[in-house]
Protein backbone atom coordinates (compact mmCIF):
# COMPACT_ATOMS: atom_id res chain seq x y z
CA UNK A 1 0.00 0.00 0.00
CA UNK A 2 3.14 2.16 0.54
CA UNK A 3 4.10 2.01 -2.98
CA UNK A 4 1.17 2.53 -4.62
CA UNK A 5 0.60 5.40 -2.28
CA UNK A 6 3.92 6.58 -3.51
CA UNK A 7 3.93 5.53 -7.00
CA UNK A 8 0.45 7.47 -7.08
CA UNK A 9 2.09 10.54 -6.22
CA UNK A 10 4.69 10.39 -8.19
CA UNK A 11 2.22 9.74 -11.38
CA UNK A 12 0.27 13.17 -10.53
CA UNK A 13 3.76 15.07 -10.06
CA UNK A 14 4.58 13.96 -13.56
CA UNK A 15 7.99 12.33 -12.41
CA UNK A 16 9.53 10.67 -15.66
CA UNK A 17 10.14 6.96 -14.98
CA UNK A 18 12.95 6.86 -17.77
CA UNK A 19 16.48 8.43 -18.27
CA UNK A 20 18.84 10.55 -15.83
CA UNK A 21 16.50 12.34 -14.48
CA UNK A 22 15.00 8.77 -11.94
CA UNK A 23 18.83 8.06 -10.53
CA UNK A 24 18.34 12.14 -9.28
CA UNK A 25 15.03 11.72 -7.74
CA UNK A 26 16.56 8.19 -6.17
CA UNK A 27 19.35 10.27 -4.53
CA UNK A 28 17.51 13.06 -3.63
CA UNK A 29 15.14 10.56 -1.95
CA UNK A 30 17.68 10.28 1.30
CA UNK A 31 18.01 14.02 2.23
CA UNK A 32 14.00 15.24 1.46
CA UNK A 33 12.89 12.17 3.22
CA UNK A 34 15.06 12.32 6.38
CA UNK A 35 14.34 16.34 6.48
CA UNK A 36 11.08 15.60 5.75
CA UNK A 37 10.86 13.38 8.73
CA UNK A 38 12.43 15.43 10.83
CA UNK A 39 10.00 18.35 9.94
CA UNK A 40 6.82 16.16 11.13
CA UNK A 41 8.79 15.04 14.14
CA UNK A 42 9.75 18.53 15.31
CA UNK A 43 5.50 19.59 14.49
CA UNK A 44 4.95 16.48 16.79
CA UNK A 45 6.97 17.58 19.56
CA UNK A 46 5.32 21.34 19.88
CA UNK A 47 1.82 19.60 19.50
CA UNK A 48 3.24 17.64 22.69
CA UNK A 49 4.78 20.31 24.56
CA UNK A 50 1.00 22.19 24.51
CA UNK A 51 -0.44 19.10 26.25
CA UNK A 52 2.51 18.42 28.42
CA UNK A 53 2.15 21.44 29.63
CA UNK A 54 -1.11 21.17 30.53
CA UNK A 55 -0.37 18.05 33.19
CA UNK A 56 1.59 18.15 36.38
CA UNK A 57 3.66 15.17 35.36
CA UNK A 58 7.77 15.63 35.34
CA UNK A 59 8.31 12.64 32.82
CA UNK A 60 5.91 13.95 29.82
CA UNK A 61 8.41 16.10 28.22
CA UNK A 62 11.70 13.92 28.83
CA UNK A 63 10.16 11.51 27.61
CA UNK A 64 9.33 13.67 24.28
CA UNK A 65 12.58 15.26 23.86
CA UNK A 66 13.98 11.43 24.22
CA UNK A 67 11.34 10.25 21.32
CA UNK A 68 12.93 13.07 18.32
CA UNK A 69 16.11 11.24 17.20
CA UNK A 70 14.52 7.26 17.26
CA UNK A 71 11.35 8.68 15.28
CA UNK A 72 13.07 10.35 13.28
CA UNK A 73 15.11 7.09 11.67
CA UNK A 74 12.45 5.33 11.93
CA UNK A 75 9.98 7.89 9.80
CA UNK A 76 13.24 9.35 7.92
CA UNK A 77 13.44 4.86 6.80
CA UNK A 78 9.91 5.39 5.59
CA UNK A 79 9.91 8.53 4.10
CA UNK A 80 13.33 7.84 1.83
CA UNK A 81 12.33 4.30 1.15
CA UNK A 82 8.77 5.61 -0.46
CA UNK A 83 10.13 8.40 -2.27
CA UNK A 84 12.79 5.86 -3.86
CA UNK A 85 9.96 3.60 -5.39
CA UNK A 86 8.44 6.55 -7.10
CA UNK A 87 10.68 5.36 -10.36
CA UNK A 88 11.72 2.01 -11.56
CA UNK A 89 15.31 2.13 -10.92
CA UNK A 90 14.46 3.51 -7.38
CA UNK A 91 12.11 0.04 -6.55
CA UNK A 92 14.92 -2.11 -7.37
CA UNK A 93 17.17 -0.33 -5.31
CA UNK A 94 15.03 -0.33 -2.52
CA UNK A 95 14.02 -4.15 -3.03
CA UNK A 96 18.05 -4.82 -2.78
CA UNK A 97 18.67 -3.04 0.43
CA UNK A 98 15.22 -4.22 2.01
CA UNK A 99 16.91 -5.78 4.77
CA UNK A 100 18.91 -2.90 5.52
CA UNK A 101 16.25 -0.55 6.06
CA UNK A 102 14.30 -3.28 7.71
CA UNK A 103 17.35 -3.31 10.13
CA UNK A 104 17.45 0.01 10.61
CA UNK A 105 13.88 0.85 10.92
CA UNK A 106 14.12 -2.12 14.05
CA UNK A 107 17.28 -0.28 15.27
CA UNK A 108 15.31 2.89 15.34
CA UNK A 109 12.43 1.21 17.38
CA UNK A 110 14.68 -0.52 19.84
CA UNK A 111 16.34 2.67 20.26
CA UNK A 112 13.35 4.46 21.00
CA UNK A 113 11.99 1.79 23.81
CA UNK A 114 15.51 2.05 25.22
CA UNK A 115 15.16 5.84 25.93
CA UNK A 116 11.82 5.31 27.28
CA UNK A 117 12.98 2.68 29.67
CA UNK A 118 15.80 4.82 30.87
CA UNK A 119 13.73 7.58 31.27
CA UNK A 120 11.29 5.53 33.58
CA UNK A 121 13.91 4.51 35.49
CA UNK A 122 14.94 8.18 36.05
CA UNK A 123 11.49 9.19 37.27
CA UNK A 124 11.39 6.50 39.48
CA UNK A 125 14.69 6.97 41.26
CA UNK A 126 14.01 10.66 41.45
CA UNK A 127 10.64 9.94 43.21
CA UNK A 128 12.36 7.53 45.60
CA UNK A 129 15.40 9.87 45.90
CA UNK A 130 12.84 12.32 47.28
CA UNK A 131 10.25 9.67 49.50
CA UNK A 132 14.12 8.78 51.22
CA UNK A 133 14.60 12.61 51.80
CA UNK A 134 11.40 12.42 53.82
CA UNK A 135 12.19 9.84 55.72
CA UNK A 136 10.66 6.65 54.06
CA UNK A 137 13.10 3.74 53.91
CA UNK A 138 10.99 1.73 51.56
CA UNK A 139 11.92 3.89 49.07
CA UNK A 140 16.06 2.41 48.58
CA UNK A 141 13.84 -0.87 47.65
CA UNK A 142 12.21 1.15 44.79
CA UNK A 143 15.28 2.19 43.71
CA UNK A 144 16.80 -1.13 43.31
CA UNK A 145 13.95 -2.56 41.39
CA UNK A 146 13.89 0.05 39.16
CA UNK A 147 17.62 0.09 38.44
CA UNK A 148 17.98 -4.02 38.12
CA UNK A 149 14.46 -4.17 36.37
CA UNK A 150 15.77 -1.67 33.71
CA UNK A 151 18.54 -3.85 33.07
CA UNK A 152 16.71 -6.77 32.22
CA UNK A 153 14.10 -4.65 29.58
CA UNK A 154 17.39 -3.13 28.56
CA UNK A 155 18.30 -6.71 27.81
CA UNK A 156 15.60 -8.01 26.51
CA UNK A 157 15.10 -5.02 24.31
CA UNK A 158 18.67 -6.28 22.72
CA UNK A 159 18.21 -10.02 22.42
CA UNK A 160 14.20 -9.17 20.30
CA UNK A 161 15.52 -6.67 18.54
CA UNK A 162 19.04 -8.84 16.78
CA UNK A 163 16.84 -11.46 16.60
CA UNK A 164 14.60 -9.35 14.33
CA UNK A 165 17.42 -7.89 12.53
CA UNK A 166 18.73 -11.31 11.65
CA UNK A 167 15.10 -12.61 10.70
CA UNK A 168 16.30 -9.67 7.52
CA UNK A 169 19.14 -11.33 6.43
CA UNK A 170 19.28 -14.65 4.67
CA UNK A 171 22.65 -16.28 5.75
CA UNK A 172 21.73 -15.65 9.86
CA UNK A 173 17.89 -16.06 9.41
CA UNK A 174 17.86 -19.27 11.24
CA UNK A 175 19.67 -17.87 14.38
CA UNK A 176 16.79 -15.00 14.39
CA UNK A 177 13.92 -17.82 14.13
CA UNK A 178 15.80 -19.57 17.13
CA UNK A 179 16.01 -16.33 18.96
CA UNK A 180 12.23 -15.64 18.93
CA UNK A 181 10.78 -19.07 18.84
CA UNK A 182 9.70 -19.54 22.27
CA UNK A 183 10.95 -23.65 22.36
CA UNK A 184 14.38 -22.15 21.34
CA UNK A 185 14.22 -19.34 23.95
CA UNK A 186 13.16 -21.99 26.78
CA UNK A 187 16.07 -24.35 25.51
CA UNK A 188 18.75 -21.41 25.10
CA UNK A 189 17.75 -20.63 28.89
CA UNK A 190 17.85 -23.63 30.27
CA UNK A 191 20.89 -24.70 28.70
CA UNK A 192 22.49 -21.49 30.05
CA UNK A 193 22.10 -21.35 32.97
CA UNK A 194 23.89 -23.98 34.75
CA UNK A 195 26.56 -21.90 33.50
CA UNK A 196 28.18 -19.64 35.92
CA UNK A 197 27.06 -16.41 34.28
CA UNK A 198 23.82 -17.22 33.63
CA UNK A 199 23.73 -18.23 37.14
CA UNK A 200 25.10 -14.84 38.26
CA UNK A 201 22.26 -12.91 36.46
CA UNK A 202 19.69 -15.13 38.08
CA UNK A 203 21.17 -14.71 41.65
CA UNK A 204 21.06 -10.66 40.60
CA UNK A 205 17.18 -11.48 40.37
CA UNK A 206 16.96 -13.20 43.23
CA UNK A 207 18.04 -10.51 45.29
CA UNK A 208 16.49 -7.72 43.01
CA UNK A 209 12.74 -9.81 44.72
CA UNK A 210 13.69 -11.20 47.58
CA UNK A 211 15.70 -7.52 48.54
CA UNK A 212 18.52 -9.05 51.04
CA UNK A 213 20.13 -5.16 49.96
CA UNK A 214 18.90 -1.96 48.47
CA UNK A 215 21.03 1.13 47.66
CA UNK A 216 22.27 3.04 50.31
CA UNK A 217 22.25 -0.26 52.67
CA UNK A 218 25.07 -0.02 55.27
CA UNK A 219 26.83 -3.11 55.23
CA UNK A 220 29.38 -4.93 56.75
CA UNK A 221 31.26 -7.78 54.90
CA UNK A 222 33.89 -9.66 55.56
CA UNK A 223 34.94 -6.63 57.71
CA UNK A 224 34.69 -3.94 55.74
CA UNK A 225 31.92 -1.49 56.10
CA UNK A 226 30.76 0.35 53.58
CA UNK A 227 27.50 1.37 51.59
CA UNK A 228 26.01 -0.02 48.91
CA UNK A 229 26.33 2.15 45.62
CA UNK A 230 25.03 0.05 42.78
CA UNK A 231 23.49 -3.43 42.50
CA UNK A 232 23.71 -5.07 39.08
CA UNK A 233 22.76 -8.53 37.56
CA UNK A 234 26.41 -9.98 38.06
CA UNK A 235 27.69 -8.05 41.00
CA UNK A 236 27.24 -5.42 43.73
CA UNK A 237 29.71 -2.52 44.25
CA UNK A 238 29.83 -1.11 47.88
CA UNK A 239 31.52 2.20 48.37
CA UNK A 240 33.97 1.39 51.90
CA UNK A 241 34.79 4.20 54.18
CA UNK A 242 37.96 5.52 52.76
CA UNK A 243 36.61 5.75 49.45
CA UNK A 244 37.58 2.41 47.81
CA UNK A 245 35.01 -0.05 46.19
CA UNK A 246 34.54 -3.68 46.83
CA UNK A 247 32.84 -5.44 44.18
CA UNK A 248 31.02 -8.33 45.30
CA UNK A 249 29.58 -11.19 43.31
CA UNK A 250 25.67 -11.40 43.58
CA UNK A 251 25.70 -15.19 43.89
CA UNK A 252 28.37 -14.91 47.16
CA UNK A 253 25.64 -13.08 49.06
CA UNK A 254 23.55 -15.24 48.40
CA UNK A 255 25.42 -18.22 49.82
CA UNK A 256 27.19 -15.86 52.60
CA UNK A 257 26.21 -14.25 55.40
CA UNK A 258 26.42 -10.68 55.74
CA UNK A 259 25.33 -7.54 58.44
CA UNK A 260 23.11 -4.79 57.09
CA UNK A 261 22.60 -2.16 59.13
CA UNK A 262 19.92 -0.44 57.78
CA UNK A 263 17.40 -3.53 56.88
CA UNK A 264 14.45 -2.27 58.81
CA UNK A 265 16.09 1.67 59.97
CA UNK A 266 18.79 3.60 60.02
CA UNK A 267 19.10 4.13 64.05
CA UNK A 268 22.08 2.23 65.86
CA UNK A 269 23.02 1.80 68.92
CA UNK A 270 26.66 2.27 70.02
CA UNK A 271 28.99 1.57 73.02
CA UNK A 272 32.33 3.18 74.71
CA UNK A 273 34.49 1.42 77.36
CA UNK A 274 37.01 2.74 79.37
CA UNK A 275 39.12 1.45 82.08
CA UNK A 276 39.55 3.40 85.41
CA UNK A 277 40.77 2.99 89.08
CA UNK A 278 38.77 1.10 91.94
CA UNK A 279 37.79 4.10 93.45
CA UNK A 280 36.39 6.35 90.91
CA UNK A 281 33.02 6.68 91.89
CA UNK A 282 30.57 5.47 89.10
CA UNK A 283 27.83 8.09 90.01
CA UNK A 284 29.77 10.85 89.24
CA UNK A 285 30.61 9.14 85.90
CA UNK A 286 26.75 8.22 85.08
CA UNK A 287 26.12 12.06 85.78
CA UNK A 288 28.81 13.66 83.67
CA UNK A 289 27.73 11.46 80.91
CA UNK A 290 24.67 12.44 81.42
CA UNK A 291 25.16 15.77 81.46
CA UNK A 292 26.95 15.88 78.68
CA UNK A 293 25.70 13.90 75.60
CA UNK A 294 22.30 16.84 75.44
CA UNK A 295 24.87 19.18 74.30
CA UNK A 296 25.77 16.73 70.77
CA UNK A 297 23.61 16.92 67.94
CA UNK A 298 24.55 13.69 66.80
CA UNK A 299 22.59 12.24 70.28
CA UNK A 300 19.35 11.53 68.79
CA UNK A 301 17.51 11.14 72.35
CA UNK A 302 16.15 7.51 72.65
CA UNK A 303 18.89 5.54 74.46
CA UNK A 304 21.88 6.42 77.10
CA UNK A 305 23.15 4.42 79.97
CA UNK A 306 26.16 3.62 82.24
CA UNK A 307 27.14 0.21 83.46
CA UNK A 308 30.28 -1.39 84.90
CA UNK A 309 30.74 -4.40 82.88
CA UNK A 310 33.67 -6.33 83.49
CA UNK A 311 36.18 -6.08 86.39
CA UNK A 312 40.14 -7.56 86.23
CA UNK A 313 42.69 -7.16 88.59
CA UNK A 314 43.76 -3.20 88.60
CA UNK A 315 40.86 -1.37 86.97
CA UNK A 316 36.84 -1.58 86.53
CA UNK A 317 35.40 -1.69 82.60
CA UNK A 318 32.56 1.62 82.71
CA UNK A 319 30.67 1.05 79.37
CA UNK A 320 28.47 3.99 77.74
CA UNK A 321 25.43 2.96 75.92
CA UNK A 322 24.26 5.74 73.39
CA UNK A 323 21.97 5.84 69.82
CA UNK A 324 21.64 7.85 66.99
CA UNK A 325 20.32 8.17 63.51
CA UNK A 326 22.21 6.15 61.49
CA UNK A 327 25.83 4.52 61.60
CA UNK A 328 28.01 7.58 60.48
CA UNK A 329 26.58 9.75 63.31
CA UNK A 330 26.82 7.26 65.91
CA UNK A 331 30.82 6.83 64.99
CA UNK A 332 31.27 10.41 65.69
CA UNK A 333 29.04 10.28 68.61
CA UNK A 334 31.45 7.66 70.05
CA UNK A 335 34.25 9.18 69.20
CA UNK A 336 33.46 12.80 70.77
CA UNK A 337 32.10 10.76 74.10
CA UNK A 338 35.42 8.75 74.37
CA UNK A 339 37.19 11.99 73.97
CA UNK A 340 35.15 13.84 76.48
CA UNK A 341 35.23 10.63 79.05
CA UNK A 342 38.60 10.53 78.80
CA UNK A 343 39.44 14.16 79.27
CA UNK A 344 37.03 14.42 82.46
CA UNK A 345 38.58 11.60 84.03
CA UNK A 346 42.26 12.73 83.49
CA UNK A 347 41.26 16.45 85.10
CA UNK A 348 39.36 14.81 87.85
CA UNK A 349 40.98 15.36 91.20
CA UNK A 350 44.79 15.50 89.03
CA UNK A 351 43.94 12.08 87.87
CA UNK A 352 43.53 9.95 91.02
CA UNK A 353 41.12 7.86 89.21
CA UNK A 354 43.00 6.97 86.27
CA UNK A 355 44.03 2.90 86.12
CA UNK A 356 47.09 2.64 88.21
CA UNK A 357 50.09 -0.32 89.42
CA UNK A 358 49.98 -0.58 93.47
CA UNK A 359 53.05 -2.36 95.28
CA UNK A 360 52.89 -3.03 99.04
CA UNK A 361 56.39 -2.67 100.21
CA UNK A 362 57.64 -5.62 102.70
CA UNK A 363 57.88 -5.88 106.65
CA UNK A 364 61.07 -4.64 108.49
CA UNK A 365 62.13 -8.08 109.84
CA UNK A 366 61.98 -10.01 105.93
CA UNK A 367 63.86 -7.11 105.02
CA UNK A 368 66.41 -7.86 107.53
CA UNK A 369 66.54 -11.65 106.77
CA UNK A 370 67.34 -11.11 103.05
CA UNK A 371 70.38 -8.75 104.28
CA UNK A 372 71.82 -11.68 106.56
CA UNK A 373 71.44 -13.87 104.05
CA UNK A 374 71.96 -17.83 104.53
CA UNK A 375 72.02 -18.74 108.04
CA UNK A 376 72.00 -21.66 110.28
CA UNK A 377 69.04 -23.57 110.59
CA UNK A 378 68.35 -22.99 113.94
CA UNK A 379 68.79 -19.21 113.13
CA UNK A 380 66.18 -19.39 109.96
CA UNK A 381 63.89 -21.31 112.22
CA UNK A 382 64.13 -18.52 114.89
CA UNK A 383 63.96 -15.84 112.07
CA UNK A 384 60.95 -17.47 110.74
CA UNK A 385 59.17 -17.56 114.30
CA UNK A 386 60.02 -13.62 114.94
CA UNK A 387 58.86 -13.09 110.72
CA UNK A 388 55.47 -14.92 111.62
CA UNK A 389 55.33 -13.28 115.42
CA UNK A 390 56.07 -9.72 113.34
CA UNK A 391 53.62 -9.87 110.71
CA UNK A 392 51.17 -10.80 113.14
CA UNK A 393 51.11 -7.99 115.48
Amino acid sequence: MQSSVFESLGARLGIPTEGPWQWLIVAASVPVGLGLARLVVHGFRRAGSVVARRTSTPWDEKMLDAAIAPMTLCLGVVLTAGFAKMTPVGREIVADVRSLLSALFIAGVAWLLMRVVGILTEVLDARALRHLQEGSEASRGLRTQARVLERVARVIIVIVAGALVLLNFEAVRNVGVSLLASAGIAGVVLGLAAQKPVGAILSGLHILFTRPIDLGDKVVVDGQFGTIEEIRLTHVVMKIWDERRLIIPTARLLDESFENWTKHGSEKLGTVEIHVDYRTPVEAVRQHFESILPNSELWDRRVKAVQVTNVTERTIEVRFLMSATDSGKLFDLRCWVREEMLRWVRELEEGRFLPQERFTRASPVAEAVERRGPASGRARRAGGVDGVSDVAT
